[in-house]
């Protein structure tokens, strides 16, 4: 049975350091939003790991073959479609469709030489995190809450604006919110 990697943030730190020093000094910097685990990752959360970092193409800025070949100079997987490889972690870029997360404007995390990194507000992310609704997410949506104290009427606010399936599925999710409310 092989084991899939899972990364912690310190890890992720880590590897994002390598791929800064693959894309080398010279250039102009590239701007990733990450997403999903990313703000738990680098939030601090306590048994939190991903083997893959999402990055939201709308909110991102960077050449595609830059990043392609500083990632698998790094060891990173990039954007892979078909098939994985359990012991090497990777980069997925994400276009709205099955995830949501509403208009935002990027909050900024860190910059490592040219990589800019940054995600959207925790509010989007919650309300992206409950269309799905899985334990991990759930997790994730705890975390966020007591760590960062949002503003969840924002949350429903964002949800209300999403694609109708995603609309749905989200605000059946939304107990969890009332329950951490309470």
């Amino acid at each position: 049975m092989s084991l899939k990697l899972q990364l912690d943030g310190e890890a992720w730190s880590a590897v994002l350091a390598d791929l800064a020093r693959a894309l080398g000094k010279e250039g102009t910097p590239l701007r990733l939003c990450l997403i999903g685990s990313a703000a738990c990752l680098f939030g601090g959360m306590d048994g939190r790991t991903s083997a893959d970092l999402d990055i939201w193409k709308p909110a991102s800025d960077y050449d595609r073959g830059e990043l392609k070949a500083a990632a698998e100079k790094a060891g990173l997987l990039f954007d892979p479609k078909q098939t994985l490889e359990p012991d090497r972690p990777y980069l997925q870029l994400v276009e709205p469709g099955l995830t949501q997360l509403g208009a935002f404007e990027p909050v900024f995390i860190e910059r490592i030489g040219r990589l800019h990194l940054c995600r959207p507000p925790v509010e989007n992310l919650i309300a992206a995190k409950l269309i799905r609704a899985d334990p991990k997410d759930l997790g994730d949506i705890q975390f966020l809450v007591s760590r960062y104290r949002p503003d969840l009427q924002r949350v429903r606010e964002i949800i209300a604006k999403f694609n109708p399936q995603a609309r749905e599925r989200a605000s059946e999710n939304l107990v969890y919110l009332d329950v951490l409310e309470t």
